[in-house]
């Protein structure tokens, strides 16, 4: 209720007692205004800013209060008018057909995770932890793989961080296969074909980011996997001891019991590039997994997939899984044409390369600006599922892009820094 004051001029205002209609104007029109008034004791007074009239300690402290107070209102009136806009979307998003539903009670995050999240980021950024690239002072496509014995944190060339299907991972549990085949792809890519009895151990999952942790070992050393990493970590020095990277498996042939794995080149730099080239048919390779997280959603109405060099494994896997009929747009950012890829593309799903013209650098990349340059007349109606997967401050970007500028439920988002430009690894 307004106050009754006779002598109060803001009485049946709605407006605190004793408060300026300036301020009172700034709270609700602009809450930052409003603060900076809030701020300065002089505000509506008539006296000019910055002018003190060395007030005592009583008034000093009624100065203060009123302050305070006017701040408090132009808090709450932002507030109110934030949820107003998230309610007024979720209007809109039900009106189109959407479904506005209640996160599970024992996650966080939702169904798909953080940055519906993915700190996905993965720590997913998606368990508390620092990631770093696999490219050395350049930071490029890597993933990270926590080492908490060591304390240092590192990164591969391909995949997400973390999994929702832990059942499969069977900690400390290593599959042994040998390189079946060798391919290069492109000017920047090597595939290499795994298989050999060790398939056995491998239990595949549904998603179609899945991966899987490799082992890599001082040749020196001339052990033969299955390894005693435990072992090694407390008896060799820091320089000889195994680290692990965390790499997409593109795809999986059960019957001819084999796997696919994709790495991105990067010349001498690092420890994946330089031996996926350098792979040999028979050389071993002991990893754990697979782990996984995302597989597009056959109920949504379209789906949105974006991503540089390091997400083109998993982007290539969910276009091959979804249905003919499936609607949507991949972005994908690569250096140049000769980077490209053929896919397997519903006929319904737009795919659009962007060329870098180069190694990755903020300032070429592409991928931020051309989702957030979509039309709205262009933008799919109904529920999309996104998958934005890549360089750290691209994800971070599109993330609030997607949920505050397009609507997107949050739950509809797989997002996951696979790496971060300029960080460095070993």
């Amino acid at each position: 209720m307004g106050s009754t004051d006779e002598n109060d001029p803001t009485a049946g205002t709605g407006q605190p007692s004793g408060e300026s209609p300036e301020t009172a104007s700034a709270a609700a029109g602009n809450p930052a205004a409003a603060i900076a008034a809030a701020g300065n004791p002089t505000a509506g007074s008539g006296q000019p800013a910055g002018v003190s009239s060395e007030p005592g300690a009583e008034e000093a402290y009624e100065r203060y209060r009123a302050a305070r107070e006017r701040y408090a209102v132009a808090k709450y009136e932002y507030k109110a008018a934030q949820y107003a806009l998230k309610a007024a979307r979720l209007r809109e998003q039900v009106a189109a057909g959407g479904t506005v539903g209640k996160r599970g009670k024992g996650d966080k995050y939702g169904k798909y995770g953080k940055y519906d999240h993915h700190h996905h980021r993965r720590r997913h950024l998606h368990g508390g932890r620092q990631e770093r690239s696999d490219y050395g002072q350049h930071g490029q496509y890597g993933h990270a793989d926590g080492d908490s014995q060591e304390g240092v944190v590192r990164r591969g060339a391909l995949g997400p961080v973390e999994t929702r299907d832990s059942s499969d991972r069977r900690k400390g549990k290593q599959v042994v296969l040998d390189v079946v085949s060798t391919e290069p792809l492109g000017e920047h890519f090597q595939r290499l074909t795994l298989g050999g009895p060790g398939f056995a151990d491998f239990r595949d999952n549904h998603f179609t980011d899945k991966y899987v942790k490799i082992l890599f070992v001082d040749p020196a050393l001339g052990l033969t996997p299955p390894y005693d990493v435990q072992t090694l970590r407390k008896s060799l020095p820091k320089h000889q001891r195994p680290v692990r990277r965390t790499y997409t498996v593109h795809s999986v042939d059960a019957e001819a019991e084999t796997l696919v794995i994709d790495f991105v080149l990067h010349g001498d730099t690092g420890v994946a590039g330089p031996w996926a080239a350098a792979a040999q048919v028979g050389d071993p390779v002991a990893f754990s997994g697979p782990g996984g997280k995302y597989a597009p959603d056959p109920a949504a109405d379209a789906h949105l997939l974006v991503g540089d060099e390091s997400a083109l494994p998993a982007i290539s896997a969910a276009l091959a899984a979804m249905p003919e009929d499936a609607a949507g747009q991949a972005f994908i950012e690569v250096g140049s044409p000769a980077d490209e890829w053929e896919l397997t593309v519903p006929s319904g799903v737009e795919v659009t390369w962007l060329h870098r013209g180069g190694e990755y650098r903020l300032g070429r990349s592409q991928l931020a600006a051309t989702v957030e340059g979509i039309g709205r007349a262009e933008w799919p109606a109904g529920r999309v599922h996104a998958f934005v997967h890549g360089e750290k401050s691209m994800v971070k970007r599109l993330r609030r892009h997607l949920t505050e500028e397009r609507g997107v439920d949050r739950r509809m988002l797989s997002l996951s820094s696979y790496w971060t430009y300029g960080q460095a690894d070993d």
